[in-house]
């Protein structure tokens, strides 16, 4: 995938939710999954417009099928939100870049679990 998101394997992962006080976005995928290639570009977005903040990582679901069955990944792409260490939420299917940037930041705005620097918000809506 382009730009700094890494393609990681199930030990990587657990390892960095262990240890890593950022919030992460974590998006299941397949390569047979013409969805996840279309929103592709619009998770790069998102990457750059949140900034080092957050943490974005990929799981290839046909290598990591413990990890896709621990998390009840049926489909892909299927998106997962963690604050240090605990998971927050999740969205399935195509997402664009507002709504992912959006929904990260209203999740670190209002999640007790995620970091005590809260992110600037902008009313852009979710379109």
């Amino acid at each position: 995938m382009a730009g700094d998101i890494k393609d990681v394997s199930e030990e990587l992962f657990l390892d960095l939710l262990r240890k890593e006080k950022r919030f992460i976005v974590l998006e299941f995928w397949s390569p047979g999954c013409s969805v996840c290639k279309e929103v592709e570009p619009e998770v790069v977005k998102a990457q750059k417009e949140l900034g080092p903040d957050t943490l974005f990582m990929r799981i290839n679901t046909d290598h990591n099928t413990q990890l896709a069955s621990r998390y009840q990944i049926t489909g892909t792409p299927t998106f997962v939100y963690f604050c240090k260490g605990e998971r927050i939420g999740g969205a399935v299917g195509y997402v664009n870049a507002t709504v992912l940037r959006n929904t990260v930041k209203d999740l670190i705005r209002h999640s007790a679990s995620c970091p005590g620097k809260r992110v600037s918000y902008e009313m852009d809506g979710y379109g």
